[in-house]
């Protein structure tokens, strides 16, 4: 029996070890397009965003906050880091964080179904708020413009 459970436990290893994963569901970042490419369509609005703090949130952390929950607020999709061929994706809060994940309007344009064009305040204020170390108060009218060419 310990045999047996010894063996499964180094297969699962070298699974995971080898890029599998042994979660069930949704892979994360999965419907998700990332920013750049919003940016091929949206070039005027990429270049808005690109200069924004939204779009280097993720690099205002330190090696130790990015592994931790707060790094939830600085990526975009799920509230981790998604690697990919060991680059972060979903780094900074993209274009998806606030209009909704996009694979599906990239592939083809005229959907857009799940897309928004003015995020809510709600969506905001998940991260605006004083669960942040450095909230100071949040003004979503007042905000937007500076953050959203697409006004």
């Amino acid at each position: 029996m310990l045999m047996k459970c010894v063996a499964a436990a180094v297969a699962v290893g070298v699974f995971v070890a080898i890029g599998g994963s042994a979660q069930t569901g949704p892979v994360p970042g999965s419907g998700y397009a990332w920013a750049g490419s919003c940016q091929k369509c949206h070039p005027a609005e990429y270049e808005s965003w690109a200069k924004t703090k939204h779009a280097t949130a993720y690099d205002r952390l330190s090696a130790s906050e990015q592994e931790k929950e707060c790094v939830g607020c600085h990526v975009t999709g799920a509230k981790a880091r998604i690697l990919e061929n060991g680059k972060v994706v979903n780094k900074g809060i993209q274009c998806e964080a606030c209009h909704g994940a996009a694979a599906a309007h990239v592939a083809d344009p005229t959907a857009k179904t799940g897309l928004v064009v003015k995020a809510p305040a709600s969506l905001c204020e998940e991260c605006h708020s004083d669960k942040g170390p450095h909230f100071k108060g949040f003004w979503y009218d007042a905000m937007r413009g500076l953050v959203d060419a697409m006004k």
